[in-house]
């Protein structure tokens, strides 16, 4: 888990971020899950699954149920899985493997297929949500057609960075990197009702400033500015930022030479834009990383700009990947 963190460290940072969401504990008679789905999705328990989709889009739904084969038994979960999408689509065609990964708690294995119902070809999405202290196995499966697929595929893939243990308390063991898994939150304009929210790490420094504050890991290899600017400075600022920020390296290289990165979510009127930079100063390589939300007629927009070695990622990818899949725009 911890390679794979850090290869994809500079991707994670690209990633769409984190919406408004409304989190549910599953099964509701004894949780073991915790998922976060969008506010504006609706959400159906029936009979022991849960049910989701967005209000406006009945060609895109999510479904979460427990199988019976647990984590001892991978094998029969799969077939368990794939038996199910079977007996309501045809002619099903599969990857030729899972991929897994690894969230709070919870080992997971990611399958996708391509399969025909009455409605016509569907997208099918196989996600296994191993519980590692219990060994049950749940199954989220996402279906959609291939136009939902394109417009909600990235909220979707949010959904499933969001599945972990109910609680939290199953990733503990002896992973340090769980020492960083109980948090503190820092919100915009102030914790009744924020606009922006970060947690970061409990036991890092956060001192608050004029302009937002300033963030910093206990051995001060992770520094991190959280920064509101007048919207109306958008255009000007940003360019001047990248421009002091680069200034500190002896060389920078942002996005690979390539234009940054850019994410919008029409309904909330948010656009996230992604700078990632690799700089060197004195024969150390460094991974600055530069991200700017704003939001339509919004007084202030939000900037976090990270700035560390990559030898940081080695002790703190972890608690770096939960402090960006923590940033929420209301």
């Amino acid at each position: 888990m911890k390679k794979s963190l850090i290869l994809c460290f500079i991707t994670l940072l690209s990633s769409p971020f984190v919406m408004a969401d409304q989190s549910i504990n599953f099964p509701e008679n004894a949780p073991q899950l915790d998922v976060a789905f969008p506010d504006d999705w609706e959400l159906k328990p029936k009979d022991g699954v849960l049910f989701a989709n967005p209000k406006d889009d009945s060609n895109f739904f999510m479904e979460l149920s427990k199988l019976e084969a647990d984590k001892d038994h991978p094998d029969e979960a799969m077939e368990e899985a794939k038996a199910s999408i079977e007996d309501s689509f045809k002619n099903v065609t599969y990857d030729e493997k899972p991929t897994e990964g690894e969230n709070p708690g919870v080992t997971l294995q990611v399958l996708n297929a391509k399969g025909e119902d009455e409605e016509g070809k569907a997208n099918i999405n196989l996600i296994l949500a191993n519980h590692t202290e219990s060994g049950d196995t749940y199954m989220l499966l996402w279906v959609s057609s291939s136009e939902a697929f394109e417009k909600h595929a990235e909220i979707a893939a949010k959904v499933i960075e969001s599945i972990e243990a109910h609680g939290g308390d199953a990733n503990k063991g002896d992973d340090k990197s769980s020492d960083a898994s109980d948090t503190q939150t820092y919100s915009y304009p102030d914790k009744d009702k924020p606009l922006f929210t970060v947690d970061f790490p409990a036991d890092w420094h956060i001192t608050p400033d004029s302009e937002g504050a300033y963030v910093e890991s206990p051995d001060k290899l992770v520094a991190m500015n959280v920064l509101l600017i007048d919207q109306g400075e958008l255009d000007v600022a940003v360019e001047k930022m990248k421009k002091d920020v680069g200034a500190k390296y002896e060389s920078i290289v942002w996005n690979e030479g390539k234009d940054p990165e850019v994410a919008k979510d029409d309904a909330l009127g948010v656009t996230a834009t992604y700078n990632n930079g690799q700089a060197e100063a004195k024969g150390v390589q460094y991974f600055v990383n530069f991200v700017e939300y704003v939001k339509k007629d919004g007084e202030k927009f939000l900037v976090i700009i990270n700035q560390a070695p990559k030898k940081a990622l080695e002790t703190h990818a972890d608690a770096l990947e939960k402090t960006i899949k923590s940033i929420k725009v209301k």
